[in-house]
């Protein structure tokens, strides 16, 4: 998880539970009515309340806006991966990879369905890959080399040698259909009518 995700959480975490405390309060009767509009009425007949109130609400604003402007451009960093060419800069949507990277495995005809995630990191492209098989076989030789070529494939189509760590995770194996094919009766051979021979007329 990144810094600015655990401030943005922190924050909003805070704003959350200082809310929910006042609502605790004013509902269980500790909180008074009057007590609030005392408060409320204090702050809004004195100047120096009223600059300070202000004051801490445009910093919260300020910090909400930053705050999310951070952790928004830090996914838009994390959804995208650049390289320069020496006619100019070149970025690739890490979805377009994903989507890449769904039609390979797909061609593998003991895959039924795949779900795929990249997620670019300073260290590495880090793909997340889940599986549903078609019928049990041996996975730890098939995901080898699934790595391998989807490894080899992200590399050869962005042109460049940055590391790429490959995660399978097999959520189910599906042999519902080859059961049911095995288990489904062969059609009975009828014998074929024969007519009997009655001769030759004239």
């Amino acid at each position: 998880m990144r810094l600015f995700t655990r401030i943005a959480l922190l924050f909003y975490m805070l704003m959350v539970w200082l809310l929910g405390a006042t609502a605790v309060l004013f509902v269980t009767n500790v909180l008074q009515l009057s007590q609030l509009y005392d408060l409320l009425e204090v702050m809004y007949h004195d100047h120096d309340y009223r600059l300070v109130i202000g004051l801490i609400s445009g910093i919260l604003v300020f910090l909400s806006f930053l705050i999310t402007r951070l952790i928004y451009g830090s996914y838009h960093q994390e959804r995208t991966i650049a390289f320069d060419n020496p006619t100019g800069r070149v970025t690739v949507s890490l979805s377009a990879l994903e989507d890449m990277v769904r039609r390979v495995i797909l061609r593998t005809p003991d895959i039924k369905e795949v779900r795929t995630g990249i997620l670019a990191t300073k260290k590495a492209l880090e793909v997340e890959i889940r599986l549903v098989l078609k019928s049990d076989m041996n996975i730890p030789e098939m995901t080898a080399q699934l790595q391998e070529m989807i490894k080899g494939k992200i590399q050869d189509s962005i042109g460049i040698e940055e590391d790429v760590v490959v995660r399978i995770h097999v959520t189910k194996i599906s042999t519902d259909e080859f059961k049911s094919k095995k288990n489904q009766p062969e059609p009975e051979e009828r014998p074929t009518p024969t007519v009997p021979f009655q001769g030759y007329r004239a």
